[in-house]
């Protein structure tokens, strides 16, 4: 919630007109205010406090419930799109496709729902078949999202990391590396899941193009990550395709045996369906 739209809220909860709200055009005028609420006009600090002193609101509750607004917001968009990674390593269409309806009924904003909408089809368009027709224009229009915000912050990391199969293989490599050594050193274990996320997409693309030898910065990069609790997963899908390059570039077969052991551990924890699709990788002849 916007602070016009706050302000709105206690001028009608007061029943009064907005020339009543604004003693009369005495702190703003009235056309100027009439675009506050509409979220056209910003208000400054000292008018926003005349304003609240004059209608009897305290500054601490007006403050608490424009923050609260936006912690509810902020955790809704979090909740929306927690469930949707759930069901894209779980490789759930059907759940990712529950969720659309419900975004579209949510109490966020019209921005906040075409980019939550936005990215749920993002994610299905990432989980076709490579012999279901790509959507080039989806595919162009997450891309163009991701270029449109400057400096590579979390937002733009997260949305790289979530899509990085919409570019090619060269394309990750150039991009990943800029990411990967802008951020190698954070202690944000939310941006260390990002990276991490980064180097084993490029690690698998550089399996499934036989790209092993170009690959080396992001295998020291991942093992400059310390392995936390919350960094399990994406450690172990590291050392799998860590030790299945290792195992294609030297045929060290024991690099092979603990690649099948990491898959045998991500099946019995549960998360045995992207535990499986990594059997695929394994199962290529290294030889043809």
């Amino acid at each position: 919630m916007t602070i016009g739209e706050l302000l709105k809220e206690y001028r009608i909860s007061q029943r009064k007109n907005q020339k009543e709200f604004i003693n009369n055009g005495k702190i703003v005028s009235q056309s100027y205010y009439s675009k506050v609420e509409k979220n056209i006009n910003s208000i400054t600090v000292d008018n926003l406090l005349y304003l609240l002193h004059y209608n009897n609101i305290p500054v601490w509750e007006f403050f608490s419930h424009l923050n609260q607004n936006d912690d509810i917001k902020k955790q809704e968009i979090e909740n929306f799109e927690k469930t949707m990674l759930a069901a894209f390593y779980d490789n759930n269409k059907e759940k990712i496709k529950s969720l659309k309806p419900l975004i579209k009924e949510s109490n966020l904003s019209e921005k906040n729902k075409e980019e939550e909408i936005l990215q749920l089809e993002a994610l299905l368009e990432s989980m076709k078949t490579p012999d279901e027709k790509s959507n080039t224009e989806l595919r162009n229009k997450i891309k163009d999202k991701i270029f449109s915000i400057p400096n590579f912050n979390e937002t733009k990391v997260t949305l790289f990391c979530n899509f990085i199969q919409f570019y090619d293989f060269e394309t990750d490599l150039i991009i990943g590396k800029k990411i990967v050594s802008q951020y190698i050193n954070t202690s944000n274990t939310k941006m260390q899941i990002a990276i991490l996320a980064i180097i084993d997409n490029i690690l698998i693309g550089a399996l499934n193009y036989r790209k092993e030898n170009l690959v080396n910065y992001f295998i020291e990069s991942g093992e400059k990550i310390k392995t936390t609790p919350e960094l399990v997963f994406y450690k172990s899908v590291f050392y799998f395709t860590k030790n299945m390059i290792e195992y294609r570039l030297t045929n060290d077969k024991d690099k092979y045996i603990k690649s099948k052991q990491i898959i045998d551990f991500l099946v019995n924890v549960g998360m045995d369906t992207y535990g499986n699709s990594l059997k695929d990788i394994l199962s290529i002849d290294i030889h043809s």
